[in-house]
């Protein structure tokens, strides 16, 4: 292919895709299954959704509102199933995926693994095996038999980038990302969301649409999900949105940018980590406070994280309250950092307020956090 030609293809894809693809709502994908046993082979680009999309239907079966005739839902990720973590040398069933992708410090009982096993022959359980691409060109040997039985006797949906399988399922499906009202959608939530901790103008969720839709070329590329979430990530940074003319390259450039100077602050609050109480310094403190305020929560968890190894040196009011104030991080690794933060600085963080804030840590919803501060 000429370049001109690859690049026409890329910016068409979207309307390729919207032109000759008809939705379907979840509920009704096992309708076209003419098999006793249902399998349905969903397709999408690279961000585009497939890993969300499994994770929803997950969910929504936990809650009881979506294929109600399955006492059991396995979601598996392929690209975990490695020499590593089934070593060779072995055979392996299906009850060694449960065990090991979702009990891996517990084993199941022999009642269990009796039951689990006629679930699977009475066709109660539904496998979700997601990311074939990152699988299938490196199998591990001692595992292709056991993926072969899921594959041919399991009911279960696989999903996989266009390019990895020749398959023969009877039913395939494509992700095909935003609609024009997802994105309008979209990124409404996301500022709803960040005018929560900032104080942000709800006109420029028009002004970012405004601008998408001015380039047909960014309009494309805001329809793939991961996309949309990094060009309004960027729009939160003042200096970007000034652009009143948005092109590919300045998106990309902006992006690349955006994505290093985040990974700067991560590796610098990673190696502060490292070097403990001996960088216990107030100016490395005062960077580390503004750290923990960084709109990437990696980063945030870090910052906390190395706060807590500062010591005894580092406990300041402003620090203590730097952590009581990110007890309340929607991200439970951030949370979960801020108790550990707590254990190291000593008896000085052991005030009424910290020790309330420690006991209702108890009552966390993730079971991660309640553990680190028990600890």
């Amino acid at each position: 292919f000429s370049l001109e030609k690859q690049h026409g293809e890329i910016l068409s894809t979207y309307e390729e895709i919207y032109g000759v693809k008809t939705s379907i709502d979840v509920e009704n994908i096992f309708q076209q299954c003419k098999d006793q046993t249902k399998k349905v082979f969903i397709l999408g680009r690279a961000g585009i959704g497939k890993s969300t999309f499994c994770q929803y239907v997950t969910y929504r079966w936990a809650k009881g509102e979506l294929w109600s005739e399955y006492k059991l839902v396995i979601l598996i990720r392929l690209r975990r199933l490695t020499d590593s973590r089934y070593p060779p040398g072995k055979r392996y069933s299906v009850n060694h995926l449960l065990e090991n992708e979702y009990f891996p410090c517990d084993e199941l009982s022999h009642e269990q693994i009796k039951h689990f096993k006629e679930l699977c022959n009475k066709g109660q359980v539904f496998w979700i095996l997601d990311g074939y691409d990152e699988f299938a060109q490196n199998i591990p040997e001692q595992l292709k038999d056991v993926f072969d039985h899921v594959r041919e006797t399991q009911h279960h949906i696989l999903t996989s980038r266009p390019y990895a399988i020749e398959s023969s399922y009877d039913v395939k499906l494509e992700i095909t990302g935003f609609t024009n009202d997802n994105i309008v959608k979209y990124v409404q939530q996301f500022f709803d969301q960040i005018t929560k901790e900032i104080n942000n103008d709800s006109s420029e969720i028009q002004k970012l649409l405004r601008l998408l839709k001015k380039n047909s070329s960014i309009w494309g590329v805001a329809h793939i999900p991961v996309n949309l979430e990094l060009i309004c990530s960027l729009w939160c940074n003042n200096d970007w949105k000034k652009t009143t003319v948005l092109t590919l390259t300045v998106l990309y450039d902006n992006i690349i940018e955006w994505q290093c100077r985040r990974y700067v602050r991560w590796v610098a609050c990673y190696s502060l980590v490292n070097l403990g109480d001996i960088a216990a310094t107030n100016e490395v403190i005062l960077a580390l406070l503004d750290a923990a305020r960084d709109d990437d929560r990696d980063v945030r968890w870090r910052a906390h994280e190395a706060l807590g190894k500062l010591g005894e040196k580092a406990t300041t009011n402003e620090v203590i309250a730097a952590l009581l104030d990110a007890l309340r991080d929607d991200n439970r690794n951030v949370r979960g950092e801020v108790c550990k933060a707590f254990r190291t600085l000593g008896e000085k963080a052991a005030t009424n307020e910290v020790i309330t804030a420690l006991v209702n840590a108890m009552r966390d919803d993730n079971g991660d956090v309640r553990l680190e501060e028990i600890e």
